[in-house]
Order: structure tokens, then C-alpha cells, then sequence
């Protein structure tokens, strides 16, 4: 019994020696970094994006800036920058005219606005984008070590083209031909399918690609006895260099 008052004491006395402090996450820091993730939740410092399955000829990428610090009562603007040896501000890309984190707010997102070219079929082109610290933020992270590699924090690469890597996952050789960029966009310009739908099998049934392989192939004739007529016809359906028509079945 004396024991376990003994023990009861020595707890107390523990608890009232301690002094109740409250930590200070941020102090004084206010800083701003670049903070994008992937599917895997890992942080990223660049994308590789492709006009091929967009319908549109713009596409706007969101680069969310993150906060260091506590929220503000009010805008703060964000100094950033962009630099490319390829693409032309207003002919590639658009930037945002202001950036700013909003008032109350932990992150904003910087919008890029990308613009498809015929440049894009043939090559990439990058764009880069840097944060700076100015009167309201600072830079307190440049960078962050990952278990397969260290991203930067305060630089943001996008690579944008038309190009495909490799065929969209619905395409089948066997009811449409062999594939090319040439014949996907003639598809989707006849038949009015939306590129990304060749994306998702649900959409892109084996049926609609048999659909597809007739209705192409009656085009393509098409386009061959106008052609033969002296009349006019769509250069699209042939092959720019061989000048023979496109084959889908």
C-alpha cells in the first residue's frame, strides 16, 4: 500500500513539475513552393502532357502553389516566372496576367494554358516555371528527397506535344489497321469521336470498331473516286508521302 501511494506522489509531482508550452509550427516563416502530386501520391516537379486525346486546341494545367506559414487576412501576389528556349509566350502558352494567394487561403493554383500548334506533331516543347521570393514569401524549401529521387520545390517543368507515345488502349489492328496519328485524327474528324474515347473500351466497343473500319474504308473510296474525278477531296485520307490511301481494314 505504501508503495502504490509512493508511486501515485512521484506521478504528481511529474505532472505539476511540467510546464505547458504550446508549439510554434511556423514562427516567423512565410514562404510559398511548388507542391503537385502524381496517381502514387508522390510530389512531382514536372508533367509530360499530349494534345492527342483533347478535343479542344487549348488546354489549361493547373501548378498548385502550397503556403509555408499561416493564412493571411489578405491577397498576397506570388512572384513567378516562366522561361523556354522553344515556345513563345501567346503562340504555345498563355500565363495567368496576376498571381496571388487569396485571402484565407493555403494554396492557389497557377493556370498555364496551353496552345496546339502543328509544331507539336513533329517535337515537344517545355516550358519552366520558377517561383521567386518577394516581400510577403519567402523560399524557405528548395526541394524535397524522395525514395526514388529529389524534386525541386521551386522549379516546375511542363513538356507538352501532339504526339502519341504509343496507340490508345482501345485501338485493335485487326478491325482498324495498323495505327497511326495520321488515321486516329481522321477518325475523329469524320466520325466526330471524341479523341479521349478511344481511351476507355466501354466507349470503344469491339462493335463500334468494326463500325469504325467500314465507315472509314467507305470514306477513304470516297475521297479516292473524287479524287480520280479531278474534284475536290480530302487530302487527310491519303498518305503524305507515298500519296496512296489510307487503309483501315
Amino acid at each position: 500500500m505504501n508503495r502504490n501511494l509512493y508511486l501515485i506522489l512521484l506521478a504528481l509531482g511529474v505532472l505539476l513539475s511540467c510546464e505547458e508550452r504550446t508549439p510554434d509550427l511556423f514562427g516567423d516563416v512565410t514562404g510559398v513552393y511548388f507542391h503537385n502530386t502524381t496517381g502514387t501520391m508522390s510530389v512531382t516537379d514536372s508533367l509530360d502532357l499530349t494534345f492527342v486525346y483533347e478535343a479542344s486546341d487549348v488546354m489549361e494545367v493547373p501548378v498548385r502553389i502550397q503556403l509555408l506559414g499561416r493564412p493571411s487576412d489578405e491577397d498576397r501576389p506570388i512572384d513567378v516566372s516562366a522561361a523556354s528556349t522553344d515556345a513563345v509566350e501567346g503562340q504555345d502558352y498563355i500565363l495567368p496576367q496576376t498571381s496571388f494567394l487569396p485571402a484565407g487561403a493555403s494554396s492557389v493554383d497557377y493556370v498555364v494554358t496551353l496552345l496546339r500548334t502543328d509544331a507539336l506533331k513533329s517535337g515537344k516543347k517545355m516550358l519552366e516555371l520558377e517561383l521567386h521570393a518577394n516581400s510577403h514569401f519567402s523560399l524557405a524549401v528548395s526541394e524535397l528527397d524522395q525514395v526514388a529521387d529529389t524534386v525541386s520545390l521551386v522549379r516546375f517543368r511542363i513538356m507538352f506535344s501532339d504526339m502519341f507515345t504509343s496507340p490508345p488502349s482501345a485501338w485493335d489492328e485487326n478491325l482498324v489497321g495498323e495505327f497511326t496519328q495520321q488515321k486516329f485524327e481522321l477518325i475523329c474528324k469524320v466520325l466526330q469521336i471524341d479523341p479521349a474515347d478511344f481511351n476507355d473500351q466501354t466507349r470503344i466497343t469491339l462493335a463500334k470498331l468494326l463500325y469504325i473500319g467500314a465507315e472509314m474504308t467507305a470514306y477513304v473510296r470516297e475521297q479516292v473516286e473524287l479524287k480520280g474525278r479531278g474534284e475536290a477531296f480530302d487530302q487527310d485520307a491519303f498518305d503524305p508521302e507515298t500519296g496512296e490511301p489510307l487503309i483501315f481494314r
